[in-house]
């Protein structure tokens, strides 16, 4: 990772707080055009130099040394009107990337046709509805913690999807209710407790197709709002170490090895399938902002066919009180692991480094933690946060949680998977939108 790439970001998006203004857009005079933008100057560190704290899938981030990778970020976003009922839209975001860059890419990219006043169509690169937050988990401004709770949003590491979506939206009474149907498919390099030799990071490669989903989101005058949304896909991972893995156990089958060797390599070729596995993924949403009193709760689970990924759940609940423009609040999270779709038997460890590499693919999937944070946000002008947040983590024996680990296969990362741990991690943002 280079240096120039790390202090590049917050060096521009703290120039860019500098510079702006309070206005929280810009509109060209014949309406058509409207741009906008969005960021965060975070800051983390942690009590341990075992494992790295980021937002789950980034090739980097906090330990004991002050990092701005996990939180800092900056987004520009426009949309053209075309005609009265036709617009495009664009988003890009620049955030620390699975390479362990900063690297820019394009998030949104999609055309919207209002078709009717209640009916919209979307097509192109649109927001991946997964969570409550799912069309703005990136702007911190727009979210109350820090960040959004990473024992549930750390769970789908995809923030878009190329396909499309229509909703529908009806009034009854004091409530919106708004139906969308989408669909489309999605790849994403994700960094896991993974290292090539124990140098190199070796981001996998995730994709899922074939996605289909339905949301139901239920808006209540008083500021509540009630979230349903479930989805179904096939999902692939890939990587350099798993090809080799597969490789390795492929030399087995043709190596004449005899009866035994080949079955426990076939065994083991079966389990680490990763490739077109159905996946699911469903959650709860709850909210309320009222008068000066803040409330969440999201409650989520993730199902996989086969594979070495886990079928996880995982929930959050926050609540905060008003003072005039200080928030504080709490966030209670818990992400545990139901099952594990891959069990190896332990007769293959014959086979050597091809059982040790199978079992470092199983282990990625271990992510069990408990989260306590608390924080407070204080608007001090418009457009522009502060925030100061505490978490602490805990992790059982036999789990990464959502942490990476720098080499799984060192006596470091041994013991900080083998045994408990408690990892505190402390935070301040700077969020903004112009």
């Amino acid at each position: 990772m280079s240096p120039k790439n790390l202090r590049c970001l917050p060096l521009a998006a703290a120039a860019m707080v500098v510079c702006m203004s309070a206005q929280a857009e810009y509109t060209v005079a014949d309406g058509k055009l409207r741009l906008s933008g969005f960021g965060t100057v975070g800051v983390s560190r942690t009590n341990t130099d075992q494992a790295l704290f980021n937002t789950p899938g980034q090739g980097g981030g906090a330990d004991r040394s002050a990092s701005f990778a996990p939180d800092t970020k900056l987004g520009l976003q426009g949309t053209y009107k075309l005609t009265d009922t036709i617009s495009a839209t664009a988003q890009l975001l620049t955030k620390y990337r699975a390479t362990g860059e900063y690297t820019p890419q394009v998030e949104w990219a999609f055309a919207k046709w209002q078709a009717t006043p209640s009916t919209t169509l979307r097509v192109g690169r649109i927001g991946a509805p997964f969570f409550m937050v799912s069309d703005f988990r990136d702007v911190g401004y727009a979210n109350t913690p820090v960040r959004p709770p990473l024992d549930v949003y750390g769970q789908v590491p995809m923030n878009s999807v190329d396909g499309g979506d229509v909703s529908y939206q009806a009034n009854f009474g004091g409530a919106t209710l708004t139906s969308t149907l989408w669909g489309g498919q999605t790849k994403v390099k994700y960094a896991a407790a993974l290292r090539n030799n124990g140098t190199d990071m070796d981001p996998i490669l995730v994709k899922v197709r074939n996605q289909v989903g339905l949301n139901f989101q239920a808006e209540f005058d008083g500021g509540y709002t009630l979230r349903l949304g479930h989805m179904q896909g096939k999902l692939s991972t890939e990587a350099s170490s798993l090809s080799a893995l597969r490789s390795g156990l492929s030399g087995v089958l043709a190596g004449g090895l005899g009866a035994d060797p080949q079955a426990l390599a076939n065994q083991l070729l079966s389990e680490i399938n990763t490739t077109g596995q159905k996946a699911t993924f469903t959650g709860l949403g709850a909210s309320m902002d009222r008068d000066n009193i803040v409330l969440a709760a999201e409650y989520t689970w993730r199902t996989v066919n086969k594979g070495t990924q886990s079928n996880t759940a995982g929930w959050y609940a926050l609540g905060g009180y008003r003072f005039g423009a200080v928030l504080p609040y709490v966030v209670v999270s818990r992400l545990r692991v139901e099952s594990l779709n891959a069990n190896l038997n332990p007769q293959a460890a014959v086979l050597g480094a091809a059982y040790v590499g199978a079992q470092g693919f199983v282990n990625s999937g271990k992510v069990a933690q408990n989260t306590l944070s608390a924080g407070a946000r204080w608007d001090f002008r418009s457009g522009m946060a502060l925030k100061a947040q505490f978490d602490h983590i805990s992790k059982p024996a036999g789990s990464n949680g959502q942490f990476l680990i720098p080499d799984a296969s060192t006596a470091s990362g041994q013991d900080f998977f083998n045994n408990k741990k408690k990892v505190n991690v402390l935070s301040l943002a700077l969020d903004f939108v112009f």
